[in-house]
């Protein structure tokens, strides 16, 4: 009897297992991902240039929310983005500028929708393919003038987007996006070590990586600063 029991047992487990990997397999990667240059407002946040975002700083790639928004939160849980009292920044930037995208987990995505002051001004169809982890696009004509741009990211296979608010004065003149005011490379630069992919750092460790100063929130090992967002993007270099 005792053996007919063990048998039993085990015949359950054995079914049991493929069925658990086949429910864990089936829960597709979410994806993530934002403007950082010229530097969304969810940017500013990360970067530490706008204080007072609570998570966001270190979560710039979470903005997401059902389609169809026109706020910079796209009406999620990020509510800090609408807020026009604070002072975001402002990039100086010719009437041609290239948004560039840093995604942190692609998805197929139908298209990429920008708006100038809430009017549509160019959509780039992606035709429901999966983008490259960094994705830029051109926008040419601009009017003159400050502006509230709008990104939206459109995944082909959920419901919701991606929302970045870019804040720029477009002065028609060419040269490139440029900073005003170009911040100060960040005290971390000097005393940060280049980060070590072997090495564990516990939380409050900088480093430096591809030209930023980056500080780790938590336990780290192996994370790649600027794109795993345990590390804190402190500032170019």
């Amino acid at each position: 009897m005792r053996l007919k029991r063990l048998l039993t047992t085990f015949s359950t487990f054995a079914l049991a297992v493929p069925l658990a990997v086949v429910v864990t397999s089936a829960s597709p990667a979410s994806a993530h991902g934002w403007i950082t240059s010229p530097p969304s407002r969810q940017d500013h946040c990360a970067t530490g240039r706008v204080t007072g975002c609570g998570g966001l700083q270190y979560e710039p790639q979470s903005v997401e929310a059902p389609k169809g928004s026109r706020l910079c939160s796209g009406g999620s849980g990020w509510r800090v983005l609408d807020d026009e009292s604070k002072n975001w920044p402002v990039t100086r930037v010719s009437n041609s500028v290239t948004f560039q995208w840093r995604l942190t987990a692609a998805h197929r995505t139908s298209t990429w929708d920008y708006y100038v002051d809430g009017a549509l001004f160019r959509r780039v169809d992606q035709g429901n393919t999966q983008p490259p982890s960094n994705v830029s696009h051109t926008l040419t004509g601009l009017p003159s003038g400050r502006h509230k741009i709008l990104a939206v990211w459109n995944i082909a296979d959920t419901v919701n987007a991606f929302y970045n608010c870019v804040d720029v004065d477009v002065n028609g003149t060419g040269g490139g996006p440029q900073e005003p005011n170009p911040p100060t490379p960040p005290a971390e630069c000097a005393a940060a070590e280049p980060r070590d992919a072997a090495k564990a750092y516990v939380g409050g460790s900088t480093v430096t990586h591809k030209g930023h100063a980056y500080r780790a929130a938590w336990w780290v090992r192996g994370e790649e600063p600027g794109v795993s967002t345990v590390w804190k993007d402190l500032g170019a270099c």
